[in-house]
């Protein structure tokens, strides 16, 4: 896979940034370094040094050299990362004079590849390593840091050696078959397979699908038109993305934007409004329109549905409220009460409040600027839950009011309340898992019938199978050079 011999080279830091870190690691670190810095005196302990960098004879520049000798270095090898302030083309030319020197370019992953090869980090931590470099999210950067800190090795790594102690006094007494010594009762292995499988089973279950909180998750916005759809989706976003005007039907196509929450970002999408079947003024493209946000919103992974709380007649509402299920196969997530602000409560000068949120007053209620009186916001929002038979979030787009309530409870709808803190395993940590699962269950069946071998048997696999997650180096266990590739490949150069 890689020559753990060569003496290798990458620049570490990100392309678009002024401060360059180029890192080097190999047995020949020191040798090559110095070829840079006219410094012939290697560093006996871990160091940082003051060094002007030859790029030619007419150019010096200034820079720092951290050292970091075996085996006290990121790699377990002896490692060098020089710091400098320069340009793409000067960091080209001291690349090149370092692989002119012996180095190598590094491939994707190899430092990390050579501190796991080194014994210094496990298999689980040296995948957190890439995690936490491609981390878009909270969720994943905590997933990540978790691994890193080798909380999953840890579990793991304690099943194993219950599995690996059970088998041991399985296959001691397979061994004294002939002498009457019982290690184990047979009732005492099945009672401790039981145990062991329960904790791989509880491991599995109260896991979360690291695959799954890479992808960003989705939510759409229904209701009918003019139901303040677009201007929700502007103030969620921060943006001017979609076009709000009295006018309705102005949604044609699905427009969508990036919305930032506590955990995540969200891809958040405005659609048409949706029609009932029955609608007069059905016209060819409000079909296609209707397709193309049912389409949309089928494929999400929450609904916000809207309702104008400022409408006098909420029969269409009504019926495309249970149509929505129908069409979409998805439950209405949140329900939300738009146009908060065009209620005012009965008494003047009262700033209308509900459940803690202020709404400031506004004079006018539609197009023919009469004046809503007397009407309560809570009055409002208790019809609502009484014809809708769920309680609605009540916000209003234009001044901002229950705005930031309504983007917590996006987030927890999205990430689930239960997701933070919960182990994350990846595909590979999962087959890992279910594997050894079924080899528990199968030696507990053989047990149980007396076919001590091959319950023996079936507990090595388990292990062999768990054991896979955190693989240390030198263990005895057996990881397929094709995995290693595979997850060091998805590495960047330089790390």
């Amino acid at each position: 896979m890689y020559d753990v011999n060569d003496t290798i080279v990458a620049v570490a830091s990100p392309t678009s940034d002024q401060r360059v870190i180029i890192r080097i690691s190999g047995p020949e670190t020191k040798k090559i370094t110095s070829c840079l810095t006219r410094n012939t005196q290697y560093p006996t302990r871990n160091t940082i040094q003051a060094a002007n960098l030859i790029i030619d004879d007419e150019l010096e520049i200034e820079s720092q050299v951290y050292f970091f000798l075996s085996p006290h270095s990121y790699t377990g090898d002896d490692l060098a990362e020089i710091h400098l302030y320069t340009n793409p083309a000067v960091t080209a030319s001291v690349i090149d004079k370092l692989l002119k020197a012996g180095c190598r370019t590094a491939e994707p992953g190899e430092f990390t590849a050579r501190a796991y090869l080194n014994g210094k980090i496990d298999l689980a931590q040296a995948e957190a390593v890439n995690e936490i470099i491609v981390s878009s999210n909270t969720l994943q950067l905590a997933a990540a840091e978790k691994l890193l800190k080798g909380r999953l090795s840890q579990k793991s790594a304690g099943i194993c050696t219950e599995i690996m102690e059970t088998m041991s006094l399985i296959e001691a007494g397979l061994d004294f078959s002939g002498e009457n010594i019982e290690f184990i009762t047979r009732q005492k292995a099945i009672e401790r397979l039981t145990g062991i499988k329960k904790q791989l089973e509880e491991l599995l279950a109260g896991s979360i699908n690291y695959e799954a909180i890479i992808d960003l998750p989705s939510a759409g916005i229904a209701g009918a038109p003019g139901a303040g759809k677009s201007s929700l989706l502007n103030r969620l976003t921060g943006t001017e993305r979609s076009i709000v005007s009295n006018q309705h039907k102005t949604t044609r196509d699905v427009l969508t934007s990036l919305m930032q929450l506590a955990h995540c970002r969200c891809v958040l999408f405005d659609c048409a409004g949706l029609l009932t079947e029955h609608d007069p003024d059905l016209s060819g493209l409000d079909e296609l329109s209707q397709q193309a946000a049912i389409e949309a919103l089928r494929n999400s992974n929450l609904v916000l549905f809207c309702v104008d709380l400022s409408k006098e007649d909420w029969t269409e509402d009504i019926s495309i409220h249970k149509l929505i299920p129908m069409n979409i196969g998805t439950k209405i997530s949140i329900p939300v009460a738009t146009k908060c602000d065009l209620i005012s409560e009965r008494d003047a000068g009262c700033v209308p409040m509900y459940n803690g949120i202020f709404f400031a007053h506004a004079v006018q209620n539609d197009s023919q600027g009469e004046k809503m009186q007397g009407v309560q916001l809570k009055d409002k929002l208790h019809t609502l839950q009484e014809l809708f038979g769920v309680e609605f979030n009540p916000i209003s787009s234009k001044t901002g009011a229950g705005i930031d309530s309504l983007l917590k409870t996006i987030d927890m709808k999205l990430i689930g309340p239960d997701v933070i803190g919960r182990t994350i395993l990846t595909a590979r940590h999962k087959k890992a898992v279910t594997e050894a699962i079924e080899n528990v269950s199968e030696s507990m069946e053989e047990l149980t019938i007396g076919n001590d071998e091959i319950t023996a048997m079936m507990l090595r696999a388990a292990y062999q199978a768990l054991s896979a997650i955190p693989m240390y180096i030198g263990t005895g266990g057996h990881i397929d050079e094709q995995i290693l590739e595979l997850i060091f490949n998805r590495f960047c150069i330089g790390k």
